[in-house]
């Protein structure tokens, strides 16, 4: 029964993106709330979060077939589907965001290799492809080509996750955000959000992996590390980000939770699951704040723009019904490909 809910909601979710975007490519970009000031906004926040997503999910299945844990295969074939569902999901809310979305296909032939984007979607393209081919059952368990896939696998995900860090470095000052730190805490929340992800997917299927949660603790520990190591940069900086301490103290409730769980209630689902949820929003709320501080710097040419107040962004109605209709389209997409496995 919780099942059909669910795919009922991902459906009503999915028929509002389908609404939500061809609206969009009629009325163009007019509709959201980007300007001269807001080139990036919720769009490319959600392409960041579904494909960090992505990489820590694919990070797993790589190191699971690497060193062909047997027991755990179930599963990364399970977590294939999702990772693959949100690899799909980050490029619709980019294809919403670039207004045609074939401009996409520009940016892979334009020969552009001195521009991170074109990196990214080479990258990101390698990754479906990978992905695909092991959802198709052509990797084997174990051998040679179960150990080439898996390489592949690792410097496709780990290289679009370090290329990710690349967009916003020229904007990173010595501050919250400190340049040091930038590229560590990026992988950690890719890894930290996917193993959330991927527990959350154990839970679902009945799989026993009790080693998920300490695994929990040690990705929250990593993720705290670069903000905390950044936050005591900021220490002497005039430039205080408005959601760091905020960032900081969710973390630190995630680990204190974690901690709590391993101690007095180990393999507890109720208690896993929603730890993993706060995990989820915990990378969710990370990756706003990172656009957010990346439009602090206006797309106006100085001098001009130094002059004017830069207000926050405010995405529209419209953004957020169209990134929520990307959700429906990743779970209604997950739960077609998990049924078409079901022998």
């Amino acid at each position: 029964m919780t099942s059909w809910i669910i795919i009922l909601a991902a459906s009503i979710l999915s028929i509002i993106w389908v609404v939500m975007f061809f609206r969009q490519l009629t009325s163009g970009l007019t509709a959201t709330a980007l300007d001269d000031k807001f080139t990036w906004g919720l769009y490319v926040q959600g392409f960041f979060y579904f494909s960090a997503l992505a990489g820590g999910i694919l990070i797993f299945i790589a190191l699971v077939s690497l060193f062909e844990i047997s027991t755990l295969r179930p599963l990364a074939e399970t977590a294939a589907v999702v990772s693959f569902a949100c690899l799909v999901s980050a490029a619709l809310l980019l294809g919403s965001d670039l207004g045609k979305p074939f401009r996409g296909a520009r940016i892979l032939t334009g020969k552009n290799f001195a521009s991170p984007l074109t990196w990214d979607f080479y990258m990101l393209s390698i990754c479906g492809i990978l992905n695909l081919v092991f959802l198709l059952g052509l990797i084997p368990g174990k051998g040679f080509l179960n150990m080439v896939w898996s390489v592949l696998c690792l410097i496709a995900a780990l290289g679009y996750v370090m290329i990710h860090t690349l967009f916003f470095l020229s904007r990173v000052e010595a501050g919250f955000r400190s340049q040091p730190f930038f590229g560590m805490d990026t992988l950690a929340q890719s890894l930290w959000g996917g193993m959330a992800l991927v527990n959350l997917i154990a839970l679902a299927s009945g799989y026993k992996t009790p080693g998920l949660t300490t695994l929990l603790i040690v990705l929250t520990v990593l993720a705290l590390i670069p903000l905390a190591g950044a936050k005591i940069a900021s220490l002497g900086s005039t430039n205080k980000g408005f959601s760091q301490i905020k960032i900081i103290a969710l973390d630190v409730a995630v680990l204190i939770i974690l901690l709590l769980i391993r101690l007095f209630s180990p393999g507890n689902p109720i208690y896993l699951s929603i730890v993993s949820v706060l995990i989820l929003t915990a990378v969710f709320l990370e990756k706003s704040h990172l656009i957010r501080q990346y439009q602090r710097k206006p797309t106006l040419p100085l001098p001009y723009s130094r002059y004017e107040e830069v207000p926050d962004y405010s995405p529209t109605l419209g953004e957020w019904a169209l990134t929520a209709g990307s959700v429906g389209v990743c779970t209604l997409l997950i739960s077609l490909m998990l049924y078409l496995k079901m022998p």
